[in-house]
């Protein structure tokens, strides 16, 4: 694999964002959680993912720091990278009131 750097990593970074607004909505909608606690739920569960995935969370396992890099695969042999972390929990709550007047 060859890492690559096009110009579409903020773009892949933000539909990677709502899709996982998208699935957490889904799985609390599909318990019922009434309309304000899923929007409220989706967006603090996703920028808490997010903010692990960007690295700025800050986590360890034994001492080891783990330290994700996010990449997209925009090829066979091809990946875009940002040249050093993603910045996907930015976009949460920019993304959140998007994606929930999609719903309407």
């Amino acid at each position: 694999m060859k890492l690559v750097q096009t110009g579409a990593y903020d773009r892949l970074q933000q539909v990677l964002v709502k899709e996982l607004i998208l699935t957490v909505r889904r799985e609390l909608q599909a318990v019922d959680a009434p309309a304000e606690l899923v929007e409220e739920l989706s967006g603090k569960i996703a920028f808490s993912v997010a903010s692990l995935i960007d690295d700025t969370a800050g986590f360890e396992e034994a001492g080891e720091a783990v330290s994700p890099m996010l990449t997209f695969q925009v090829a066979d042999d091809m990946l875009e990278h940002a040249g050093g972390n993603s910045w996907m929990h930015e976009y949460v709550y920019k993304l959140l009131p998007v994606v929930f007047a999609e719903e309407q």
